[in-house]
């Protein structure tokens, strides 16, 4: 037997599912704009630093999205891996490492000698 109940809970439960369907289609249309406008920008990996002060080399090319900035691994000084970005970065975090996985693959610039350890540049 079919209640009033039961009507407006699976009205609700497709409405719920149209809603969140329609706010995925515009999350992936929005990024693929914002892809479509992006381009690659020399970035640090934290593997490879300055002998004389411990700052990072530019030593990778990520691809940006317009306006995205995000890296979702990098070593600081101390060694240990965190991620950084901006708000639009990691709002669209899960898109950009699909992205750079298939489409848009990191350029790396210099290898560290042993990988795995950090290479201190001489300077």
């Amino acid at each position: 037997m079919i209640t009033a109940m039961t009507v407006s809970w699976r009205k609700v439960v497709r409405e719920l599912l149209m809603t969140a369907g329609i706010m995925f289609v515009c999350y992936v249309g929005i990024y693929i704009i914002l892809s479509s406008m992006g381009t690659y920008y020399f970035n640090q990996s934290g593997e490879v630093r300055y002998r004389s002060m411990g700052l990072s080399v530019s030593d990778i090319s990520t691809w940006n999205p317009e306006g995205c900035r995000f890296q979702y691994r990098f070593k600081n000084y101390s060694g240990k891996y965190v991620s950084r970005g901006n708000d639009l970065g990691y709002l669209f975090a899960p898109l950009i490492m699909l992205d750079r996985r298939f489409v848009h693959p990191t350029q790396v610039l210099i290898e560290p000698e042993v990988p795995g350890e950090t290479y201190w540049f001489p300077l």
